[in-house]
């Protein structure tokens, strides 16, 4: 998986079309559903090829749809549209019924075999994770009769959960014998329950081609429709087990700080802050305990939370190595890591602590610490956090998507605030809207995002990301009267 400095992707997605669509009316004819579904996976998934909004969306409806229709008034084409209508996501499904329903006025009927797509029987589940828990894959059995086949998701952990591939295969035998061994991906693979699965993967999974930033590998693409349909078919996700807290965060400073690798920590005060920060990051995940440690969510902890976060203190930036080799020793005891996994580790955070300095300075870094300097304290709960920068960057975009002369603004200043709005929106042209009105609605807008008050404006732009639009039009859109939210200060 690998990150994307900017911008999104680029794919042609005409010839993978055509070469779909013929497989797919062989599949069909064959009666063959589980490779009919595969074959529509990779139609539905040509959105996210690209832009993946709901606009996409609906012209990949109408496209399919008039390929369905171009097979002639023949079951297959009614076959077609089952699939995309058990498959689809909700723009490719209401299309796909209103045509399906001509057919049937038609008196024309798929196949007997497609009151089973999307709902093969759920088999067994497996989950495991490499030595230091950075990645985790869940592999989830299913069948159709007698043909079994099996979903297989590998998750990176050193963020929030996120997906790194999805592979689907029908040799599930082969599949479990290549990891009944283990080995780097993941020590053993371990039986547990179909909910379980659902939970660790479910969200991953609609996440999955959304964020411009992260490439996946085609291939898992074109899976992804399949693989959340499957993940339909299990048991709803029971709560995890164990959810843990501040007060759980906080004991586990408390543990390092009494335990004998502190004595090389250095300054108590500074111990204590490199504490809270990485112990912060590594419980960031509810059902994840604190104290977690592994070679990238060392690198996400130390050069992407840390140094985003925190305004540093002298004797902190002077402070790191101690106090961070202290910690990750702790923490890699109290995993559990061997002896040679822990020497792995402990050269890898030589390399880290040897790229912060500089990755603190980036001016990437800087401009993003000033989005939360004013609520980053040393033990703030590191998901709330995520959410009010992600809050926050809805309102003010960074450096580096604004105009060339407002990249040094600090976003943080309200004056500074009005500036780089004003310079984004200045050549825009509201719809019904005098342009100081629209303005002024724009700057409230990005104000009431920034500070969170009130809490519906930013509730109605999260609404407007999901349904595809960009940062720009969901500003836009929330400082127009007819889509916005009002306010006294609104009118």
């Amino acid at each position: 998986m690998a990150k994307k400095g900017s911008g999104k992707r680029h794919h042609s997605g005409h010839g993978a079309l055509d070469s779909a669509l013929a497989q797919l009316r062989t599949s069909i004819s064959s009666g063959d559903v589980l490779h009919a579904e595969m074959q529509v996976s990779l139609l539905l998934s040509l959105p996210l090829l690209g832009d993946g909004t709901e606009e996409e969306y609906g012209l990949l409806a109408d496209a399919l749809i008039d390929s369905a229709e171009a097979w002639g008034d023949v079951p297959e084409g009614a076959a077609f549209l089952r699939l995309l209508t058990a498959l689809g996501p909700r723009p490719v499904k209401r299309r796909a019924s209103e045509a399906l329903a001509y057919y049937t006025d038609a008196g024309i009927y798929p196949p007997e075999w497609v009151s089973g797509i999307g709902k093969p029987s759920p088999g067994l589940a497996y989950g495991g994770r490499d030595v230091f828990g950075d990645r985790e894959v869940i592999l989830v059995t299913f069948s159709y009769q007698d043909a079994e086949h099996a979903l297989f998701v590998i998750l990176d952990l050193a963020e929030l959960p996120m997906v790194m591939s999805v592979d689907m295969t029908m040799d599930v035998a082969r599949l479990l014998k290549f990891f009944e061994g283990g080995g780097e991906l993941v020590e053993r693979l371990e039986p547990v329950t179909l909910s379980e699965a659902r939970r660790r993967i479910e969200e991953p999974l609609a996440r999955a081609g959304e964020n411009p930033y992260v490439e996946l590998p085609e291939d898992t693409l074109l899976l992804v429709p399949l693989a959340r349909s499957r993940v339909r078919r299990l048991p709803a996700p029971e709560p995890a087990a164990v959810t843990y807290t501040a007060a759980d965060r906080a004991a586990a400073v408390g543990e390092f700080l009494a335990c004998p690798e502190a004595a090389d920590a250095g300054d108590a005060d500074v111990a204590r802050f490199w504490a809270q920060a990485l112990t912060g990051y590594s419980g960031r995940v509810p059902d994840e305990p604190p104290g977690q440690v592994g070679k990238h969510k060392l690198d996400a902890a130390l050069l992407g939370y840390v140094a985003s976060t925190f305004t540093l203190s002298a004797a902190q930036l002077g402070g790191i190595a101690p106090a961070v080799t202290a910690w990750v020793r702790w923490a890699a005891s109290r995993q559990g890591l061997d002896e040679a996994a822990a020497a792995t580790l402990m050269t890898h955070l030589a390399t880290a602590l040897g790229d912060f300095q500089a990755t603190y300075d980036d001016p990437g870094s800087v401009a993003a610490r000033g989005y939360v300097r004013d609520i980053a304290t040393p033990d703030v709960d590191a998901a709330w956090l995520a959410g009010c920068r992600a809050r926050r960057e809805l309102a003010v975009p960074l450096p580096e998507n604004r105009e060339a002369h407002c990249e040094v603004i600090d976003a943080a200043d309200p004056d500074g605030r009005a500036v780089i709005v004003t310079s984004e929106f200045a050549s825009c042209k509201p719809d019904g809207m005098p342009k100081g009105d629209f303005l002024s609605a724009a700057m409230r807008v990005a104000n009431e995002l920034w500070q969170d008050e009130p809490t519906a404006t930013w509730q109605r732009g999260k609404t407007l990301l999901a349904e595809g639009h960009d940062r720009h039009d969901v500003i836009h859109l929330l400082a127009e009267p007819r889509y916005g939210v009002r306010t006294p200060a609104a009118g």
